[in-house]
């Protein structure tokens, strides 16, 4: 920041700088010299009048434009100022603190007109007057005005033009937590009386606005603040404080201590071989551990035995005794664990370690159970309403199954197609056909699937019945097999025919007219023949003339496909795309709506010479059009007459295909989904049928790192209420007891669902964040998909189990909580200032309390214990002041601070040194260069612009290492 700055003493008007006197207590006199220039540019002398001009000073001043105002340190109204900084306010206007001095600059000094004075807030109110308010202060509270030089300068960018500002500063040194009040105040006896007399009164006196020692004196306030201090020291101060754990004292944070050796009131204790007095214990790490932490004391065969009884006591619960729980049994849809088992289902359920860990996840759920289910009844919303639609649904579907296996199952064809008749348009059969689309293209009548035909004509009682003795049933299946022709019939499809161009087209409008109408025809015809066809083409499929579909088909996949733009698969010269799709008559069928003149115009002449091609290879019979057929039956060969009768109809067949179009699970199936559907992104397990209740799954998105440390500090770091004040340690995540906690949580959380017969398949996990990180991912994986072979710890995702976590206690994390830590790679260690791009911050802060804080960084796997991290200052505004007194604590285990930062020779200077017996900082005769260090620009005498480089507070940085932060020497 010095690099940055540069200062200097003062800035003066031209008139101020021509005033004759360099005392203030002088009247403040000019003696212009004035020359005129004459024709020719002759200089013509004047003489001076015969007495000096005045200048303006302090006494014609009554008020400040506050706008000049640009800053002032301390903030109003802040409560945490550093004590050993010095106050101070800056103006936009660079000569305005001494804009009416009445005296010119004195060996490159000169004193300010305005002096900034801070005073205790208790018994010194500021109170209203006329013209200025005022305040009443005793004069040895206030600054000595012999020095008031030393504390105004003026700022502006070093090396460059920029803006200039001018900074007044108060010497006098704070005491810790004590109200204050800033006040900018006249500075000379002139500006005082010209601030306390109201009216326009003339005011003619020199001399300072106070004297040290004259008692209590009346001041008039430009502009005042009020502020608090904090407590006793700075950054550094702190930042220095603050020291790695030693020893003695990072044993405290080796985790909790269980006596395993009786885990049951029945059963014995566990067989471990040794002698029966000795204790099995085990060490249980939290949420953070230690990168070395201590083993436990129980022998292996302790640990084989726990997990052969606790496997046991797993297995007798599923039958009729209570047992532990199996966490994540429901997930993986089991019950029983195996103790010879491999994987993360027998590392959380077999390890007493894990065990304590998943218990605690399910404590916190049950001790929270009624806020969390009404949250999650919160959530459910409409799934309540959607589950009563899924139970009405599947009660009506099985009332309609069965009255459809009685009543519609057992009828025949004919009297199947009778019941559809009313809906036939609407009816589709398992062909992919309206039920009436099917008859039509069929050798039975059209009107066989209407209402009316069979009101007239089919009904086994009816006026036709009766008279001619005709059995409907037999007439329906008979027609439709194309036993039976009607007289004369129409053919199904006739072929397309392309007119070509007329004589005399070119040259006559009726002829061009009546060649455009025909060719309009033309397409018309075509469009209906390709609808037709497609449908003839589908039935033909579904009542086993497969190869007369597939002959269809073929006919106009080519100039089909060319219509959509794709690669025909067979070309002219009979080599097709090896990537064109096959024209099947299900396709041909959907593309129905495409089959209009302006589409198939192009394609007549060439669909014309296909079914010409066909017709003579005698694979099907084309008609033409107006063409009488004389065809009393077609069981001949009903494959060649497709075209002309229509399709033979299997009754058999058909009838099932309607019976089962008319089951009444699909359709109301289909309602269901338009009354309930589930909208994006609901959390809820996929149901086998539409009709079985929805599984639904809350979301809590709040973290459980600080729901544990808030119910359970002493398991998210076990120890931490031991750690000293000033103090940091390098810990990290502890994956699989983070991931044995996310299983217990989410395993009680499901069966408390259960219990209130929340709508749950148990396999949902509701809690999917551990973590607070502020990039929105999950921390956990829906754990009925973990793999059952994987390590627990392995289960975690987005680096949730490899976080180091810096933990730092003191009032350093109180007072600056936006200080910058992060974490410095090996590489650059040694780089200029500490290379500061390749830093690494933190994801996240876990605030423990008041006074500690964890930083947690995802690092590259590797060695960490050639990294370092470092505190810095977030320097965000400029301050001057002088560093305390008191030396850092020390302790015998800390390390060599490591820094590298510039620093300026002035970065040591104290109060002890600057303090005078007032309290206020004194400069001349206490402040001696450092070696190498130049003295002042005129010897013996510092400038303003000196004083606030000696007073200038960089920001400050400190730099450890990580091997000693992790407590390896």
């Amino acid at each position: 920041m010095s690099q940055d700055l540069q200062f200097a003493p003062y800035m003066q008007s031209s008139i101020g700088g021509a005033v004759a006197n360099t005392m203030p207590h002088l009247l403040p006199e000019l003696r212009p010299q004035l020359t005129l220039v004459g024709p020719g540019g002759k200089p013509v002398p004047m003489d001076p009048p015969g007495t000096g001009l005045r200048m303006l000073g302090p006494e014609g001043v009554i008020g400040i434009d506050l706008r000049h105002v640009v800053r002032v340190d301390p903030a109003p109204g802040s409560s945490g100022a550093e004590p050993n900084y010095l106050a101070c306010i800056e103006f936009d206007v660079p000569e305005l603190p001494w804009l009416f001095t009445p005296a010119r600059a004195d060996q490159g000094r000169l004193r300010p007109w305005l002096v900034l004075a801070v005073i205790e807030r208790e018994g010194h109110a500021v109170q209203p007057g006329r013209p200025l308010p005022f305040v009443d202060v005793d004069a040895a509270l206030l600054p000595d005005l012999g020095s008031s030089w030393a504390w105004a300068h003026v700022q502006r960018p070093a090396g460059q033009p920029g803006p200039l500002l001018s900074r007044l500063l108060c010497p006098r040194m704070l005491g810790p937590e004590t109200d204050y009040t800033a006040c900018l105040v006249p500075a000379f006896r002139g500006g005082r009386i010209a601030g306390l007399s109201p009216g326009n009164a003339v005011v003619d006196q020199l001399g300072d606005a106070w004297e040290i020692g004259q008692g209590v004196v009346r001041l008039p306030v430009y502009h005042h603040w009020e502020f608090r201090t904090g407590e006793s020291g700075d950054f550094e101060q702190l930042a220095t404080a603050v020291v790695p754990l030693g020893e003695g004292e990072i044993a405290a944070l080796g985790g909790r201590t269980v006596d395993i050796t009786e885990p049951w009131r029945t059963g014995g204790p566990l067989q471990s071989g040794d002698p029966p007095e000795t204790r099995q214990t085990i060490t249980v790490q939290g949420v953070l551990t230690l990168h070395d932490p201590p083993e436990g004391t129980a022998t292996e065969a302790a640990l084989t035995d726990f997990r052969n009884r606790v496997a046991q006591h797993i297995s007798r619960g599923t039958v009729d005794d209570v047992g532990p729980p199996m966490y994540g049994g429901h997930h993986l849809v089991r019950h029983t664990i195996d103790p010879t088992e491999t994987g993360w289902p027998a590392e959380l359920n077999l390890s007493p370690e894990r065990r304590i860990a998943a218990a605690l996840g399910a404590d916190w759920v049950r001790d929270n159970q009624e806020f969390l289910m009404a949250r999650a009844w919160e959530q459910v919303g409409t799934v309540r309403e959607a589950n009563r639609l899924r139970r009405r649904t599947a009660f009506c579907t099985e009332i309609a199954a069965s009255v459809h296996r009685r009543e519609v199952g057992t009828l025949s064809p004919a009297e199947l197609i009778r019941l559809a008749a009313p809906v036939h348009d609407r009816v589709r059969t398992g062909s992919g056909l309206p039920l009436g689309t099917e008859i039509a293209v069929s050798p039975a009548p059209t009107e066989l699937a209407t209402p009316a035909f069979q009101r007239l004509l089919l009904r086994s009682r009816g006026p036709v019945a009766r008279r001619t003795g005709v059995d409907p049933g037999t007439y329906v299946e008979r027609t439709l097999k194309g036993e039976l022709v009607p007289p004369l019939p129409a053919p199904v499809v006739t072929g397309p025919q392309a007119t070509g161009p007329l004589k005399g087209e070119d040259t006559d409008e009726l002829t061009a007219s009546v060649g455009s109408a025909l060719r309009a025809d033309d397409a018309r015809h075509a469009g209906g023949l390709l609808r037709v066809l497609s449908a003839v083409a589908t039935s033909a499929e579904a009542n086993g003339f497969t190869t007369q579909a597939q002959a269809l088909t073929s006919v106009v996949s080519a100039p089909v496909q060319r219509m959509l733009g794709e690669e025909p698969v067979d070309t002219p010269e009979g080599e097709g795309s090896p990537d064109a799709e096959e024209m099947s008559a299900s396709r041909l069928l959907a593309m129905e709506r495409a089959f209009t003149p302006a589409n198939v115009g192009p394609l007549v002449a060439e669909l014309t010479a296909r079914f010409a091609e066909m017709s003579s290879g005698l694979a099907m019979k084309v008609p033409v059009s107006y063409q009488v057929l004389a065809q009393d039956s077609m069981t001949d060969d009903p494959g060649s007459h497709l075209l002309e009768l229509g399709v033979p109809v299997d009754p058999n067949g058909v009838g099932e295909r309607l019976a089962a179009a008319l089951e009444p699970g699909p359709l109301l199936a289909a309602r269901l989904a338009c009354m309930a559907s589930a909208t994006p992104g609901f959390l809820g397990a996929e149901t086998p049928s539409p009709t079985d209740p929805v599984m639904a799954c809350p979301a809590f998105n709040a973290p459980m790192a600080l729901a544990l440390k808030d119910s359970a500090p002493d398991w998210f770091l076990p120890g931490s209420a031991a750690i000293p004040e000033n103090r940091a340690v390098l810990l990290k995540a502890n994956a699989p007891f983070i991931a044995a906690l996310m299983v217990g949580v989410n395993d009680e959380m499901n069966r408390e669902m259960r219990w209130r017969e929340y709508p749950t398949d148990l396999r949902g996990s509701p809690f999917a964040q551990f973590w607070p990180r502020t990039d929105g991912l999950f921390d956990v994986p829906p754990i009925h998909t973990w793999a059952p072979d994987g390590g627990l710890g392995a289960q975690l995702t987005g680096g949730a189990g490899g976080l180091d976590v810096l933990l730092i206690r003191g009032p350093l994390v109180r007072r600056y909580p936006n200080m910058t830590v992060a974490a410095i790679p090996p590489a650059s260690r040694h780089q200029n200032d500490l290379a500061e791009s390749t830093w690494e911050r933190p994801k996240m802060i876990l605030k423990l309390d008041e006074q500690t804080c964890g930083y947690a960084f995802e690092l590259p796997e590797g060695n960490i214990h050639d990294w370092w991290f470092v505190l810095a200052e977030n320097a965000y505004r400029i301050r001057f002041g002088f560093d305390t007194a008191e030396p850092p604590p020390v302790t015998p285990d800390e390390p060599p601070m490591q820094d590298e930062q510039p620093t300026s020779p002035w970065s040591d200077l104290s109060w002890a040194t600057v303090k005078g017996d007032r309290g206020f900082a004194e400069i001349d005769g206490r402040v001696v260069a450092p070696e190498g260090t130049p003295g002042p620009v005129i010897p013996g005498r510092w400038n303003a612009a000196e004083v606030a480089n000696m007073a200038l507070q960089r920001p400050f940085r400190v730099v450890r290492s990580a091997r000693s932060l992790i407590g390896e020497p």
